[in-house]
C-alpha cells in the first residue's frame, strides 16, 4: 500500500496585528458613529418639521379607530 504523508515544517509563525488593520477599524467605527449621530439629527429635524402633521395623523387614528379610509381622498380633483 502507498502511504502519503504530508510534512509541514515547524515555524515560529505568529499573528501580528498590522497597524493598517487597527487604523481601518478605527476609521470604520468613527464613520459608523458619525452616521448614527447624523441619523438621529435627521430624525429630530424631520419630526420637528412635520410635528403638526404627526399630531393630526395620531388624532385622526384615535378618532376613526385606525380606519383611515374615510379621511384620505380617493381621487385627486
Amino acid at each position: 500500500m502507498l502511504k502519503i504523508v504530508a510534512y509541514v515544517r515547524y515555524s515560529n509563525a505568529s499573528i501580528i496585528v498590522d497597524w493598517h488593520i487597527i487604523l481601518g477599524a478605527l476609521v470604520f467605527f468613527v464613520l459608523c458613529g458619525i452616521l448614527i449621530f447624523q441619523n438621529q439629527i435627521w430624525d429630530e429635524e424631520d419630526y420637528s418639521r412635520n410635528k403638526k402633521w404627526y399630531k393630526w395623523k395620531s388624532s385622526a387614528i384615535k378618532e376613526n379607530k385606525s380606519d383611515l379610509s374615510g379621511i384620505y381622498p380617493i381621487s385627486k380633483k
